[in-house]
């Protein structure tokens, strides 16, 4: 094999590869948008662009749908081998802006996740800062080795047409999903996924107690029973052992990070118990009162409207101020709801959609749905 074939063969393997990890990217943050609008967020008050976030709620969602579609997009024109020179300036000018930025990552970790996979897969900014420099580097040897009368015979293959209808198809992929529930949930709320453990698996938690022996300086650990037997072989255990420590292993967890569900004027977790409980259970999410807009609650109301009929139960879930609660139960005619606080992020991460519905019964997600596309229950 000649030098030529060599090279032909390294830059046509070295642009598959990168085409691929931007298709892999763009689709795996295109199937989820707003999961990459709440990370473009971060990065603007980080970075001390918030001020873009005076324009409007939306500006981190166009961003985020114009971003992750042109990443999916460049991915499939370098592995079609549309090898148009404004092609290869993008895919530069996007490697050279996300390698300076994970290395502002990796450097000072003000945003610990960048989201370069969405959730699909999870990278430390050290991680991420590598995995872009091995891509500058093959893309590099690409341009090096790109040869400009051989691109312009591949490009005679591919009409205007099939570019346009990429596109076209990229961005409706993203929108639909960016309006909708992603189609694909990476996420710990996907459907089918065990959130709370069976109340049948559920056990009590174990205590543990530490104790220092006043004589010899050994330091002891005894469970509950340990404890009491201790204190009955030796009537001067308090005075021979001084305390020094307790500890709680409680294994009944909520499968999410950071989720918990509070009642009006209490600091009780109630998320296990009601989570975990054998009928089928409907949990509105709202995660800002004030932006949940008046027809997507008037969609809401004729869902709970279905689920009076079926006898189902439902709570509200939102992160606004408990001080708010009365007043938007009163002004959209929710006077039996029931609310619970929980931390937005958490919310955010268990549905995209604001508001939006989750269905659980026994511990498990069922289903989930946008307020835009809610069930017909009264006639299952």
């Amino acid at each position: 094999m000649d030098s030529v074939k060599v090279k032909r063969c390294f830059e046509i393997v070295f642009r598959v590869i990168i085409g691929l990890t931007f298709i892999f990217s763009g689709f795996v943050k295109s199937v989820d948008p707003y999961g990459t609008a709440f990370k473009i967020e971060e990065y603007l008050n980080v970075f001390g662009f918030n001020f873009l976030l005076d324009i409007g709620d939306w500006v981190p969602l166009v961003i985020s749908i114009a971003l992750c579609s042109l990443e999916f997009i460049i991915g499939i024109m370098l592995v079609s081998f549309v090898f148009k020179t404004w092609v290869n300036w993008i895919t530069v000018t996007m490697m050279v802006f996300f390698t300076i930025l994970t290395f502002l990552d990796a450097m000072t970790n003000k945003v610990s996740d960048c989201g370069c996979f969405g959730d699909a897969i999870k990278l430390t900014n050290w991680e991420t800062f590598w995995k872009n420099i091995i891509l500058d580097g093959l893309l590099l040897v690409v341009l090096i080795l790109s040869n400009k009368e051989r691109r312009n015979r591949l490009e005679l293959l591919y009409s205007d047409t099939y570019k346009m209808v990429v596109i076209v198809l990229v961005l409706c992929f993203s929108t639909f999903n960016a309006v909708y529930e992603p189609l694909i949930d990476f996420r710990p709320w996907k459907e089918g996924n065990r959130i709370a453990p069976r109340i049948e698996d559920q056990k009590p938690p174990i205590s543990y107690a530490e104790y220092k022996n006043n004589s010899t300086g050994e330091v002891k650990e005894f469970d509950m029973d340990e404890l009491m037997k201790a204190y009955e072989q030796d009537t001067a255990f308090a005075t021979n052992w001084t305390f020094v420590n307790s500890r709680v292993i409680n294994s009944n967890k909520i499968n999410a990070d950071g989720f918990s569900m509070q009642g009006f004027g209490s600091t009780k977790d109630e998320a296990l118990e009601i989570l975990s409980q054998k009928d089928t259970l409907f949990m509105l999410v709202v995660v800002d009162l004030d932006k949940a807009s008046n027809r997507s609650m008037k969609r809401v109301k004729e869902f709970k409207a279905r689920l009076a009929n079926g006898n189902y139960k439902y709570v509200v879930l939102t992160s606004s101020a408990q001080s708010k609660w009365e007043a938007w139960k009163q002004k959209h005619s929710l006077k039996t709801a029931t609310l619970y606080s929980s931390d937005d992020k958490a919310l955010k991460t268990m549905i995209r959609s604001c508001p939006g519905v989750v269905m659980m019964c026994d511990g498990v997600v069922l289903e989930k749905w946008s307020w835009r596309y809610l069930p017909e229950l009264d006639k299952k």
